[in-house]
């Protein structure tokens, strides 16, 4: 595990306790800082690189997500009814082309990546786990074994770039990681990131019931998370890394979940009056030409 000293976000050193579980076998992560400079909310100690590639080589899919039939009945309908769909209405002004070649960084079984070929993008795909990525080859799909820092495509290869739900949570470097995605996308085009929404990650009468009894409350993000973000982080990163325009929005679900109802009334008010919702996404355009290698890619 890895002590953290710095956010790497904004670069502020004021990181206070969060959250904390007791330590498992099972969790990558136990405990939580926030950056009172910009509220990211950051693992605290973190797992080594060593420990994350173990995890996500031989943990992640061969044991929290074995089924891939399971996934293949579930992430289609999520998809539409939120990412594809805030996507295709996010980005209106400045689409991908008809047959966008589009990559998914983080892209898992590949339930998206048949989703974009049935719209007429041309899409492959990149994931750390072997098995993710035999699965989506028996579906046909094009995907590669890779992770970030090291893609395996040269500077604006694509005219879509995408990270979706589960992926920059769980980089050890998200400023790396967002640099790297935009660098794949060609001036003109569209990248577009996901993620869990730092704002409803945390239970608030419990936090306030931990405070109260002076206690520091639950880890209730997924352990497996390096970080949880606000909507404004997104939006640093993809400027940070050379978007010109970036809009972001966070999404409160169609169909409540579990989570959703324990905010109704007051609480789910408040949370939506301060804009945010179960999960939120951001949308990267750069409308200018960019000399390749601007944005610098780390070691493999």
């Amino acid at each position: 595990m890895i002590p953290v000293e710095q956010c790497p976000v904004c670069k502020g050193i004021d990181l206070r306790p969060f959250a904390m579980n007791q330590r498992s076998q099972q969790s990558l992560h136990f405990a939580q800082v926030r950056c009172e400079d910009c509220y990211v909310l950051i693992a605290e100690p973190q797992a080594s690189g060593e420990e994350l590639d173990r995890y996500y080589d031989a943990v992640y899919y061969e044991q929290m997500w074995p089924d891939p039939e399971t996934v293949w009945r579930n992430n289609p309908q999520a998809y539409g009814r939120y990412e594809l769909r805030l996507m295709r209405k996010m980005w209106s002004t400045w689409p991908p082309p008809k047959s966008a070649e589009a990559v998914e960084i983080g892209c898992g079984y590949g339930a998206m990546l048949e989703m974009l070929e049935k719209l007429g993008y041309k899409a492959q795909g990149v994931d750390p786990s072997v098995r993710a990525v035999d699965h989506c080859h028996s579906r046909g799909l094009s995907a590669t074994v890779g992770k970030s820092p090291g893609l395996p495509w040269p500077p604006a290869s694509f005219d879509l770039a995408f990270a979706l739900m589960q992926v920059i949570e769980h980089t050890s470097d998200p400023l790396t990681f967002s640099g790297e995605l935009v660098s794949l996308f060609k001036p003109g085009d569209v990248i577009v990131i996901a993620a869990e929404d730092a704002g409803t990650s945390q239970y608030f009468t419990e936090r306030l019931l931990a405070r109260l009894r002076g206690r520091i409350p639950r880890f209730r993000s997924s352990t497996d998370h390096t970080f949880v973000f606000r909507a404004e982080h997104l939006k640093k990163l993809l400027l940070d890394a050379g978007c010109d325009e970036v809009r972001e929005q966070s999404d409160v679900p169609e169909q409540e979940s579990l989570h959703w109802k324990a905010y109704k009334g007051f609480f789910r008010s408040i949370a939506c009056i301060f804009g945010h919702g179960e999960f939120l996404i951001a949308f990267g355009h750069e409308a200018g030409d960019r000399g390749i290698g601007k944005i610098e890619r780390g070691p493999s």
